[in-house]
């Protein structure tokens, strides 16, 4: 059996944990990079304090005050006794031309397009056209870097919407209705946002007196460069990740370290290293006696 692991601290730790970034390694099944355990966040909190070389856990996410399961996650990890770092949740127009919103169109005008094509020439034509704008809207242009169609244009969210009123009549004939397409292309997409990189990289700067060492659970590429400083500044940092999560300038960094001779000042340690410390238990239900 491995040895059980344990962080080599040995001096005071700074510890971090973005909550936005923990939450996603875990909270989408159908991801690719899913996780496929969830964290506790009071064992994770039990974890880290059983360091004597961390005084305080920070922990920082967003809360959403008009649901209740955000608030009572934002009283759980007080009563934990967290260092809690919060603030309200903004919902913010997304991009569309670079989300997942047209992804289920463009699943069904295939479909729909599989079921016509050996049928009708003319509309299956017509469909693969409309289909192919709808799915340019996630590609972006390797010569400008810019999306190939661009949703925010008004002229051409005005094509789709005559493209599938046209389709809809002739497909209706058929008895084929792709109408509510048009209805879901109107419906405004909005995206969350409650960075903390601010906050983050002002709170660790405003205490680089008070440690040698940083524990951030993050891999998000954006803190890279506060990394990287802080190693320049002589402190050591312990990045925690989840698998598929972590950002290819960290790789960077420590083969920069590796080509200066410079060993031990960061270690990238994924997330699985800690889950029999920190895993959350699923609820299994009690069998009735006789059952």
């Amino acid at each position: 059996m491995p040895d059980e692991f344990k962080f080599k601290l040995g001096k005071k730790t700074y510890t971090v944990i973005d909550w936005a970034n923990v939450y996603g390694w875990f909270s989408d099944p159908n991801s690719k990079n899913y996780l496929g355990w969830e964290i506790d966040p009071k064992k994770l909190f039990e974890y880290l304090k059983s360091y004597p070389e961390i005084s305080e856990v920070n922990l920082y996410y967003g809360v959403e005050s008009t649901k209740s399961k955000s608030v009572d996650f934002k009283n759980e990890v007080e009563a934990i006794g967290y260092n809690s770092k919060s603030k309200e949740v903004k919902w913010v127009p997304a991009a569309l031309e670079t989300t997942a919103h047209f992804k289920p169109l463009v699943r069904k005008l295939f479909d729909v397009l599989d079921n016509v094509k050996n049928t009708n020439s003319t509309i299956s034509i017509r469909l693969y056209e409309l289909s192919r704008k709808v799915e340019q809207l996630s590609k972006i242009s390797i010569e400008t870097s810019k999306p190939i169609f661009n949703i925010t244009d008004e002229g051409q969210l005005k094509e789709i919407y005559d493209a599938i009123e046209a389709l809809d009549i002739d497909l209706k004939k058929l008895n084929i209705d792709i109408g509510a397409l048009q209805e879901q292309l109107k419906q405004p997409v909005n995206r969350r946002k409650c960075d903390f990189d601010v906050e983050i990289s002002r709170d660790i700067y405003n205490n680089l007196q008070n440690f040698e060492i940083l524990i951030i659970f993050s891999g998000d590429g954006d803190y890279a460069a506060l990394v990287d400083d802080l190693i320049k500044k002589g402190k050591r940092a312990i990045v925690v990740f989840g698998f598929g999560h972590i950002g290819k300038e960290y790789n960077e960094i420590r083969n920069n370290l590796i080509k200066s001779d410079i060993k031990g000042r960061l270690f990238l340690c994924t997330v699985d290293n800690l889950r029999e410390f920190i895993e959350k238990q699923k609820n299994i239900p009690e069998i009735a006696p006789g059952a």
